[in-house]
């Protein structure tokens, strides 16, 4: 390297005159760059006046990178690809955002204004909307505050007792166009409905749904049965109760259509309840235990019921015996177990007075008649033959003798 000594005295002047230059546009590179600026920036990036490198890259323009830094709402929004900003990625922000237009500067062209679709923010602008100026809804809120809901616009006029969904009656075309009203309206409002306000049935925004059960407002008189209060009751008012057995097993004729429904439901109990009688008549039973009531009872009437004794028993009534009454077997009152099933039970006293003890009775009597006897002569070794044949027992046993009949 040549010493500057070495150096001709004109060019170390010169070279003096360029460093002095040098070292003082150094220390003057902000004001030059303000001198290079295209335009004083908006007032939302005022802080960041003078300081070019916040927003621009060298030789590179301004990246989207350097306004999502800022901007995070909208970027977290194009990173989960959700809203308007999201659809348009591929454009540069400052394309409808630039700068360096003026202090008063907007933050968006006039072009890129007109060419804006509102539906494509997923909010399109219809009735009451689309007469609105952009200020008037940006400049109550922020941007991303802007999908809180109405709310965030409108005053509730409800104070929310019916909750903060307000299109859940409302529609953007008009406030007063109400999208549900009474006539639309799944559950009745008629009856024991009808003259109610809104908030009696939606206080804070409750009940909103398509169909509302019954349960959300009433309270549960049942102990919580599965069945829907509409099964036995109406809405023009919650008494009587009208269920109709009709469909199910338990469809009991006579008595059974009257009678209260606790009779046979105690404690609002509905659910396995049993449809044997005897689940509900034990009480009434007078007689012993002789099973299922149906046996002997009918459903529509407890005293005309008839028991099958040659089906339900193994003594089967027959001859003579389909003239006797019940109680005449059945001598111990309410008492029908344990009746004795030879003759001898009932009738051996009246055979002892006839003829004294002969034996079992089927050896000369049948369950048809007693009399004629069918006693068979020859059983005793002395046949009845010739005229003996149509004597009488007694004209031979003219007394009573033991093991003989008179």
């Amino acid at each position: 390297m040549i010493a500057a000594r070495q150096l001709p005295p004109g060019v170390r002047g010169a070279l003096s005159v360029l460093l002095i230059c040098g070292v003082a546009a150094l220390s003057t590179a902000a004001d030059v760059r303000s001198l290079l600026s295209p335009g004083v920036v908006s007032k939302g990036h005022d802080e960041f006046a003078g300081n070019c490198d916040a927003c621009h890259l060298v030789f590179d323009g301004v990246p989207d990178s350097k306004c999502l830094k800022c901007h995070e709402a909208i970027a977290s929004r194009v990173g989960a690809g959700e809203g308007f900003h999201a659809k348009h990625a591929a454009e540069a922000c400052a394309s409808c955002h630039p700068d360096h237009r003026g202090y008063d500067f907007a933050g968006t062209t006039p072009e890129a204004l007109r060419a804006f679709d509102h539906a494509d923010t997923g909010f399109p602008l219809r009735g009451g909307h689309s007469t609105q100026k952009c200020d008037e809804c940006h400049g109550v809120t922020t941007l991303e505050k802007l999908g809180e809901g109405c709310a965030t616009c409108h005053a509730d006029p409800h104070s929310s007792a019916l909750g903060l969904d307000c299109v859940a009656c409302h529609t953007d075309t008009a406030w007063s166009a109400q999208l549900k009203t009474l006539a639309d309206h799944v559950t009745p409002t008629d009856g024991g409905h009808a003259g109610k306000d809104c908030e009696d049935c939606h206080t804070h925004g409750e009940n909103l749904e398509a169909l509302v059960p019954c349960s959300s407002c009433h309270e549960d008189a049942h102990d919580g049965t599965a069945s829907g209060c509409q099964q036995c009751h109406e809405v023009a008012g919650f008494k009587p109760a009208k269920f109709d057995h009709g469909p199910c097993t338990c469809a009991f004729p006579g008595k059974h259509q009257t009678v209260a429904c606790l009779e046979c439901h105690p404690s609002y109990d509905f659910s396995d309840t049993p449809t044997n009688c005897a689940s509900c008549h034990v009480k009434d039973r007078t007689h012993d235990d002789l099973g299922e009531c149906a046996r002997c009872h009918t459903a529509t009437s407890w005293k005309d019921g008839e028991f099958d004794h040659n089906r339900q028993s193994k003594f089967r009534i027959e001859g003579a015996h389909e003239s006797v009454s019940c109680t005449q077997c059945h001598q111990t009152p309410n008492v029908f177990k344990g009746a004795p099933s030879q003759c001898a039970g009932c009738h051996q006293e009246a055979g002892n007075t006839a003829h004294g003890d002969f034996g079992g009775c089927e050896k000369c009597h049948v369950v048809a008649a007693f009399d004629p006897s069918n006693f068979d002569h020859a059983t005793t070794g002395f046949a009845l033959t010739g005229r003996h044949i149509d004597a009488t027992c007694q004209s031979c046993h003219a007394e009573k003798v033991k093991g003989y009949p008179q």
